[in-house]
C-alpha cells in the first residue's frame, strides 16, 4: 500500500492541475486574459494560491500552456479532416476543403470573442505565443502535405519553394480570420475565406 501513495499523489496532482486548467480556460474564455486573475482562478478551481503555483510558475505561463494545449488540439482535428478525404482527390479540393473546415471550426466552436482574444494576445507579445503563430505548428504541416502533394503530380506550378508557398497560404487565412474578427459579424468567414483561396490556387494551378 506504501508503494501506491506516490501514484495516486501523481494522479491527484494531475487531476488538479486538469482543474486549474479548466477552470482557467472557461475564465478566460469569457473576460479575457488580462481581466482574468490568479485569485479568480483558484477561487473557481476550489484550491489554494500555493497549489496554484505547484504546478504553474505564473499566470503567463498558464496562458502559455493553455493556448499550446487548445492549438495543438485544434490542429488534429484540421489534421483529421484532411487524411479522412480521398486519397486521390485534387490538391485544390483538399485545400478548399480544410479551409471550410477552418472557417466552421473557427465560427462555430472557437467563436469570434475568443479569437479576438487571442489576437490581442498576439499583438501584445505579453506571452510566448510561438506555438500560435509559429511556423512550426501543426497547421502549417498540414498545409504543406498538400501543397506538395500537388506539386508532385503536377497540379500545381510555380517558381516558389514549398517553404515559401506554405506560408504565403498560412498568412493568407490568418489574415482572413483577422479581418473577420474586426467586422463581425458583417463578414462571412466561410464565403470570403473560399473565395479568396479560389484566386489563390488558381494562380498556381497547373495548365
Amino acid at each position: 500500500m506504501e508503494n501506491d501513495k506516490p501514484a495516486r499523489k501523481k494522479v491527484k496532482g494531475e487531476t488538479t492541475k486538469r482543474k486549474l486548467f479548466d477552470c482557467a480556460g472557461q475564465l478566460f474564455g469569457e473576460s479575457g486574459f488580462d481581466a482574468v486573475s490568479v485569485d479568480a482562478i483558484v477561487e473557481a478551481a476550489g484550491v489554494s494560491k500555493g497549489t496554484f503555483y505547484v504546478h504553474f510558475e505564473s499566470k503567463d505561463a498558464l496562458i502559455i500552456a493553455f493556448l499550446t494545449d487548445y492549438v495543438g488540439g485544434v490542429d488534429e482535428v484540421y489534421k483529421a479532416h484532411v487524411d479522412a478525404l480521398p486519397e486521390d482527390a485534387a490538391a485544390s479540393d483538399k485545400l478548399l476543403s480544410l479551409i471550410a473546415k477552418i472557417a466552421d471550426v473557427l465560427t462555430g466552436t472557437i467563436g469570434c470573442k475568443k479569437m479576438q482574444i487571442v489576437y490581442k494576445v498576439l499583438l501584445a507579445g505579453s506571452v510566448g505565443t510561438e506555438m500560435v503563430k509559429g511556423y512550426g505548428r501543426g497547421l502549417y504541416q498540414i498545409f504543406a502535405n498538400v501543397l506538395e502533394q500537388g506539386i508532385n503530380r503536377g497540379e500545381f506550378k510555380t517558381s516558389l519553394s514549398l517553404d515559401e508557398l506554405t506560408k504565403h497560404l498560412v498568412i493568407a487565412i490568418r489574415g482572413i480570420s483577422y479581418e473577420w474578427c474586426i467586422r463581425h459579424p458583417d463578414f462571412d468567414l466561410k464565403e470570403q475565406a473560399l473565395a479568396h483561396f479560389q484566386i489563390l490556387l488558381a494562380g498556381i494551378r497547373g495548365r
